[in-house]
């Protein structure tokens, strides 16, 4: 799997619109959103082509030149930090943008001997270590986490390298992986490419060897071996933020999950479990191919090709980017129906049958993993002419995906929530009677 890549190292991306709840008063429902955080941006600087540094990995341990200027490794001091832990925290002297020292806290332990490194400052170090995924030994196995669910299993697929297939028939809702990453690092733009290489390196070294192995067998986009550790991160990343800020999470298993512009998945991010949760939101046959989208589907051909090229250095070819002029006409006409679905005006000319339509044209396009703002608009244009159980029906519709795609934290959910409450007290009721 590739992560968007831009210009600048270390630079979030995220795509589309997020979907924000407004209150009750604004009469509005959110467009169409993209996850506000989809993949992370990794940039390796320019190397210099004479640049003979040695960077040599000896099992555990990273052997590169120091620089009088910036030690390759600082042994933290602050040893009360141990905690969960189970090496001794090694760090960067102070960051000038961070204001802080990066520092790589390893727990070999870390779910059942799975483990997990993580580089970031001695501050969000504290929260990571108290999180629950960290805190409760049981309660990753207790959900399932970490656990082969039996559903997938990996294959080479021509012209894309490694991806994901169903070992067996898969139906909506179907949870297929939920699993915690390997590594996680903080998002900066300080650290040359090669000093961030010999922190990263000493981080994937000091995994359990099992771990190790599954990250150091992930692809690369570039195939340098000096940086080979930060390639397979650019190459695979997520975005998790933890402590109010954003890090870069390698999740070994899920990325091995190729794109497509129709996906037959879904994922969200639990960052207090740490975890990657991958589910079905169409029927999978056995031996399909199980995808999810690097970029936003709702975007147009153009910015859906742009992003892919310039991101994961692929050309798309579904049927939807083969045939640009009917995909295009149909992302404008699902536009124009959501702008229409969402004029509350005394001239609006909204109805369900509006809603409906756009449905049918998400499910048409293979959207069903994205159907989430248009179960909503339909919840409202229901509720908006007194017909509560068909909008109590796509409340619970829109609820139930959301949680799919975006997990709990969905600003939107809070609209979904208040019409299952109570449809008759929601602002729609009747508005368009």
């Amino acid at each position: 799997m590739y992560t968007v890549s831009s210009a600048l190292a270390f630079f979030s991306f995220a795509l589309g619109s997020t979907g924000t709840y407004l209150p009750s008063h604004s009469h509005h429902l959110s467009h169409q959103c993209w996850h506000e955080h989809p993949f992370s941006t990794v940039t390796l600087q320019c190397l210099d082509g004479g640049n003979s540094e040695n960077v040599e990995t000896i099992r555990g341990r990273l052997i590169t030149p120091g620089s009088p200027s910036r030690p390759a490794f600082r042994i933290s001091s602050d040893t009360s930090q141990y905690g969960p832990w189970t090496h001794q925290p090694i760090c960067t002297d102070v960051l000038q943008s961070l204001g802080s020292p990066l520092c790589v806290y390893t727990s070999a332990s870390f779910s059942n001997g799975r483990g997990i490194s993580i580089f970031t400052t001695p501050k969000i170090a504290e929260e990571f270590a108290s999180l629950p995924a960290i805190q409760d030994p049981t309660i990753l196995e207790t959900r399932s986490i970490n656990i082969d669910s039996g559903t997938w299993h990996v294959q080479e697929m021509s012209g894309k390298g490694m991806g994901m297939v169903a070992k067996r028939n898969l139906k909506f809702k179907d949870r297929i992986t939920g699993y915690t990453p390997a590594l996680l690092a903080h998002v900066e733009d300080e650290l040359s490419t090669l000093e961030r290489e010999r922190f990263f390196r000493l981080a994937v070294n000091q995994l359990p060897d099992a771990m190790r192995d599954m990250y150091l067998r992930l692809a690369t986009v570039y195939g340098d071996p000096r940086v080979r550790v930060q390639d397979i991160v650019k190459a695979n990343t997520f975005q998790l933020d933890i402590g109010g800020q954003n890090h870069l999470a390698v999740f070994p298993e899920t990325s091995r999950l190729n794109h497509a512009c129709a996906p037959n998945a879904q994922y969200y991010l639990e960052p207090t479990l740490l975890t990657h949760i991958v589910h079905a939101t169409r029927p999978i046959q056995q031996g399909e191919e199980i995808t999810i989208a690097y970029t936003s589907p709702v975007d147009f051909t153009k910015v859906r090709q742009q992003n892919l090229q310039n991101g994961f250095h692929f050309t798309c070819t579904c049927s939807r980017c083969s045939d640009q002029a009917r995909s295009d006409a149909t992302l404008k006409q699902i536009q124009d129906l959501q702008e229409r679905l969402n004029d509350w005006s005394a001239s609006s000319t909204a109805s369900p049958k509006t809603a409906e339509k756009l449905l049918q044209i998400y499910r048409q396009e293979g959207l069903e993993g994205f159907l989430t703002i248009p179960y909503g608009f339909a919840a409202l244009a229901y509720n908006a002419v007194g017909d509560t159980k068909k909008a109590i029906k796509y409340a619970n519709l829109a609820k139930e995906l959301t949680l799919m795609k975006d997990g709990m934290w969905s600003a939107n959910l809070g609209m979904y929530e208040d019409i299952l409450k109570d449809a008759r007290a929601h602002w729609s009721y009747n508005r368009r009677l």
